[in-house]
């Protein structure tokens, strides 16, 4: 880990509380917070890219799911939009703020219309458009899987974030996607003990 990153980490994680956990050579340190009864774990990994390793900053909350509600939210680029010709899940909230910037798959249009019109949530990630990034549950993919088929919400972004205003905006966009998410009776309260 980075000396800068490192710095950035350790001042977030005195900032909201948290746990800033060394891991060693072999895994990424990370950040433990809590928001209400869920955890919500900050890490990195990297994946080889051709000749080039990409790093991956990644954020997880375990919780125990009470619905079948999953979504998938992405920042919109080149091969999502080519790929979006192929798919029949993705969905348009009628903001063209929101519409124009992401690409919006779920197995429930209704539900996920419902959490992006909380305009806390839209405004957390509108916060975020400048980064490629995705937010995500119930969806698998690089980054995205919880240990023992557990299931949560995950957050990967195409970088290493050394920003604690925007690791704050995560730690917030979390905190009201589960607000919302318990709201719905998509999932419970209870924690999730799913060791990250």
């Amino acid at each position: 880990m980075s000396a800068k990153r490192k710095v950035a980490w350790q001042q977030f994680s005195n900032e909201i509380q948290a746990t800033y956990v060394k891991r060693g050579l072999l895994k990424s340190d990370k950040i433990e917070a809590t928001f209400q009864n869920w955890q919500i774990v900050y890490d990195f990994f990297t994946m080889p890219i051709g000749a080039v390793v990409a790093i991956y900053t990644r954020i997880r909350t375990p919780f125990v799911v009470k619905s079948d509600f999953k979504f998938r939210i992405s920042k919109k680029n080149f091969l999502n939009k080519v790929a979006e010709k192929f798919r029949d899940s993705d969905v348009t909230t009628g903001d063209s703020r929101i519409d124009d910037i992401f690409v919006i798959q779920s197995n429930s249009a209704e539900k996920v219309k419902n959490l992006l019109s909380d305009e806390k949530i839209k405004a957390l990630l509108l916060g975020k458009a400048d980064l490629d990034f995705e937010v995500s549950h119930g969806y698998s993919g690089i980054g995205r899987q919880f240990p023992n088929n557990g299931d949560g919400l995950s957050l990967v972004v195409l970088y290493e974030s050394r920003d604690k205003d925007r690791l704050m905006l995560i730690y917030n966009l979390f905190g009201e996607i589960l607000t919302s998410l318990l709201e719905a009776s998509d999932i419970d309260d209870a924690p999730n003990h799913i060791k990250l």
